[in-house]
């Protein structure tokens, strides 16, 4: 049922005034995305899902992937930190994000069936830098 909420809320926001008020650069990039774990001893192996963006923004990122799931969690779970890293053209930026919006898509794009949207809560300064540069560049070409 709470997909469903999800899904119909996702929907009235393309007929309703979209209150998002940075600018989104439609752009598919490829990433990889892996749970931010507490450090507590022993050494588990890390496991990683890859995708692809939909769209970035100064503060955010919506994500498609191919699995809801990872390492039997919920990449959606309210307040779940996800290390993501971020393939841009000529370098990566790694941040840490938290989702605050999670769809089914009725379509697969590339084999992603998962809309995912992320915050930014943690980046680095430099890696700050990199990345609103990258979104100025090609948010000016279009």
């Amino acid at each position: 049922m709470p997909e469903l909420i999800r899904s119909v809320v996702s929907r009235v926001r393309i007929y309703i005034n979209d209150r998002r008020q940075t600018p989104r650069l439609r752009i598919r990039l490829l990433f990889s995305l892996s749970i931010c774990r507490s450090a507590r001893g022993g050494s588990q192996r890390e496991q990683i899902l890859k995708g692809h963006t939909r769209d970035i923004s100064a503060h955010g990122l919506a994500l498609t992937v191919g699995q809801a799931h990872l390492a039997g969690y919920h990449l959606a779970a309210e307040e779940r930190q996800l290390q993501l890293t971020l393939e841009l053209p000529d370098d990566s930026v790694s941040m840490i994000v938290v989702p605050n919006r999670y769809e089914v898509l009725e379509e697969s794009e590339l084999g992603c069936r998962y809309l995912i949207g992320v915050k930014i809560r943690q980046i680095s300064d430099e890696d700050r830098d990199r990345y609103l540069s990258f979104m100025t560049r090609e948010l000016g070409k279009s």
